[in-house]
């Protein structure tokens, strides 16, 4: 599937042919699975109705400092996480399953270095008659051509947008031009899906969602996050996250060893609020911890 050919998917285009060796996510032509199953820490829009059906993919074209799931975003570097490989039809048969099990949607967590593999199952799946949402849950620096493929193949998007600055996207997650990028992407997202839709019950059927994780002692950057945001549609439903939470300790960035306090989190909230955004999520500071994720255990998910 990947033999011959260049590897564009993310912003990096990297340019792998990832039939003869990995990308830069780490990743070959293989599709790993981490871990699947519902998932009832996501937003709102997502868990009604029986939990998300998340499925957490290994590997990612980010080197992020604070990675809560650096045990399988930096996988096969770093071990402890339960990645399997899997195929198409396997793939599709977790849809099924979740499905089964109540999901309100089928939600691809760190997707962007497997989109083919996730276009082939979902239109294999939808010619045998599956009808749930599909969710592409990204860090937000899928390139353009990758959105523009995905039209037809998913339902909503939940990019992040981490910075309010190349500059930072550099330092901690050590991407150039992570916010430039980024910036196009979700526009293009937006333009591609529009706000999101919910149903009767609440739950997301179509649309755009971004997601942005406060850090410590980058306020100004979250501002700035939230000023761009803005201008594409103040009924943007934008997820705020208080759950900062460094799996190591950061020997170069010290404030990135420190938890987020109440006041940095508020006035970043007060800000949003103030630009008019008619849709904005919010978080308990004091819930960070249960939104951590052991991949190196049965129930990856503390009870939410």
């Amino acid at each position: 599937m990947f033999a011959n050919s260049e590897c564009a998917l993310c912003n990096l285009k990297c340019g792998a042919d990832r039939g003869a060796a990995a990308g830069f996510c780490g990743i070959d032509d293989k599709l790993y699975i981490a871990h699947w199953g519902l998932h009832f820490g996501e937003e709102p829009f997502l868990i009604k109705g029986g939990g998300s059906g998340t499925i957490f993919f290994a590997g990612c074209s980010l080197r992020c400092r604070f990675c809560q799931n650096h045990r399988i975003s930096r996988w096969p570097l770093e071990q402890g996480a339960g990645v399997s490989e899997y195929g198409v039809e396997s793939l599709v048969d977790i849809f099924f399953k979740l499905k089964s099990a109540g999901a309100a949607n089928i939600n691809f967590v760190s997707p962007t270095p497997y989109v083919p593999f996730i276009g082939l199952a979902v239109k294999e799946a939808k010619l045998a008659g599956f009808n749930l949402p599909f969710v592409y849950n990204s860090h937000g620096n899928d390139s353009l051509e990758t959105v523009k493929s995905l039209a037809d193949i998913i339902d909503i998007y939940l990019p992040d947008m981490k910075y309010g600055s190349d500059e930072l996207g550099l330092k901690f997650s050590g991407v150039d031009g992570l916010y430039s990028y980024g910036r196009e992407t979700i526009k293009a997202m937006y333009e591609q899906k529009g706000a999101l839709e919910l149903n009767a019950d609440g739950r997301a059927v179509c649309g755009v969602a971004v997601r942005h994780l406060v850090i410590p002692g980058e306020i100004e950057s979250s501002l700035g996050v939230m000023d761009f945001l803005e201008t594409i549609d103040r009924k943007l439903t934008v997820s705020l996250m208080s759950q900062f939470h460094p799996p190591f300790h950061d020997g170069l960035y010290g404030h990135l060893n420190a938890r987020l306090t109440r006041d940095e989190y508020g006035r970043v909230v007060s800000y949003a609020e103030a630009l008019g955004f008619e849709n904005l999520l919010i978080q308990d500071v004091k819930s960070s911890d249960n939104y951590l994720p052991n991949f190196g255990r049965k129930k990856v998910f503390a009870d939410i």
